[in-house]
């Protein structure tokens, strides 16, 4: 694997996160809009749609993963520390909301919302731990 500088790495993240998230709007716009125009709306399209949609939020985890690569050791272990803290809390968070719904304690439950907390859980255990900025 080639080295690159912590500079580099962070403009090459930045530019694939300006990128994904563009693509993700205009995914969910566009998709949301084209949905709604049609009188019957297909089950195989809204299946496109939806992976069309998450697509980009995937290759942002995946590019947080290669930019976590690209740093040295030392702001690698507080990234994977970090992202490990927000992956135990989101899937704390599974098993909770899975629970109170298997006793009916609550009918249901946006899934959306899991992978809005486990950026929240990173964030934060990024700062507790000591991290300076967040991917």
């Amino acid at each position: 694997m080639t080295q690159h500088t912590y500079k580099t790495a962070r403009r090459r993240f930045k530019r694939a996160n300006t990128v994904l998230m563009a693509i993700y709007v205009i995914a969910i716009l566009g998709g949301t809009y084209y949905l709604k125009s049609l009188e019957i709306e297909p089950l195989w399209l809204q299946i496109t749609i939806a992976f069309l949609v998450a697509a980009p939020l995937c290759l942002y985890l995946v590019s947080m993963l290669r930019y976590f690569q690209e740093t040295d050791e030392y702001n690698r272990m507080l990234h994977l520390q970090a992202f490990a803290y927000g992956a135990v809390f989101t899937v704390s968070m599974v098993f909770i909301v899975g629970a109170l719904q298997m006793f009916d304690v609550i009918e249901s439950f946006e899934i959306f919302w899991l992978g809005v907390m486990f950026f929240l859980a990173y964030g934060i255990s990024h700062k507790v731990i000591g991290g300076k900025d967040c991917a």
